[in-house]
């Protein structure tokens, strides 16, 4: 059981093959009409009203007579991977690509919510050159029978992490999706990994659905999709004499998401969020007990 501790990727530290032309950059001297979109530090933003030249986006002083003129869209295309939202995707025909500077050291990564059919990673050193190359497949190889080795459609995996990248101070790293048709990545976290235990069997993993159902008054059913959430439940291992050193880590990031793992190899237990309950039980002189409860982001 592991987690990723991520850093901020910042624009002075990206460079990426997706354009951030989504809107028109906003302009200080530029008046606009209801409706009227527009990008600023990496935002996209729509006018709730008609706006005179000056009022700057995210930085109104909204009162009951004075309403808010500008409305936050999120992130730009090329930013939706950083965002801290894994539903909303950076999305690019043939490749989303990006070389981050992390200004750093790091030793891990992840992908989530990604879509296409392969992942590479090269790890470059100004002084040493290429110093890591990672690849992944995307397709799931799993097959359940005969009949959907035949008739059912490729099935594709969406999450990959990276836990054993060397530990370099100045290397950048390239991460690239390719994707014969629209590549895309719903969150890319880099960062420094730290060891919790051993996650076990017995851990649950599942969704919370923020979707709306309602029944009318003649038994049918209203439905309006939402998002939803990653869950899991972590029984966990942990060296005895580690564990007022877990504590103090888990401790530190209760206010922060990361990317947990309980096991590289499931899927499932890759989730990016917060966790929403902690329990440590000095069980014996050797090994206790952990139980972890993670909450994802939506």
């Amino acid at each position: 059981m592991r987690f990723i501790r991520p850093i901020d990727v910042t624009p002075a530290g990206l460079v990426s093959n997706v354009p951030e032309n989504d809107n028109p950059v906003w302009s200080a001297t530029a008046t606009y009409a209801l409706g009227a979109k527009v990008m600023l530090d990496h935002n996209n933003w729509e006018a709730l009203a008609a706006v005179p030249a000056g009022v700057k986006p995210g930085a109104e002083t909204v009162t009951k007579e004075n309403p808010a003129k500008w409305l936050d869209l999120g992130a730009t295309n090329r930013w939706k991977m950083f965002d801290r939202i894994v539903g909303t995707q950076t999305t690019n025909p043939g490749s989303v690509s990006v070389t981050i500077q992390p200004g750093a050291v790091i030793n891990s990564l992840a992908l989530l919510n990604a879509q296409g059919e392969t992942v590479t990673v090269v790890m470059t050193d100004p002084l040493e050159g290429v110093v890591a190359t990672r690849s992944f497949s995307l397709i799931d190889g799993s097959v359940d029978n005969w009949y959907d080795w035949f008739f059912e459609g490729i099935e594709y995996r969406s999450s990959v992490v990276v836990l054993d990248l060397p530990s370099y101070g100045t290397a950048s790293i390239t991460i690239t999706v390719t994707s014969s048709g629209t590549a895309a990545v719903g969150a890319l976290v880099i960062g420094k990994v730290a060891e919790i235990g051993i996650a076990l069997y017995g851990t649950g993993v599942g969704i919370d659905d923020y979707s709306v159902k309602e029944r009318d008054r003649w038994g049918g059913w209203s439905v309006t999709e939402g998002e939803f959430s990653d869950t899991a439940k972590f029984p966990v291992v942990v060296d005895t004499d580690r564990v007022a050193k877990v504590r103090r880590m888990l401790t530190e990031i209760r206010a922060r998401p990361v990317v947990w793992v309980g096991e590289e190899s499931y899927e499932a237990t890759i989730l990016y969020g917060f966790y929403t309950s902690l329990s440590l039980i000095y069980s014996g002189p050797i090994l206790s007990d952990c139980q972890l409860e993670i909450e994802g982001l939506t």
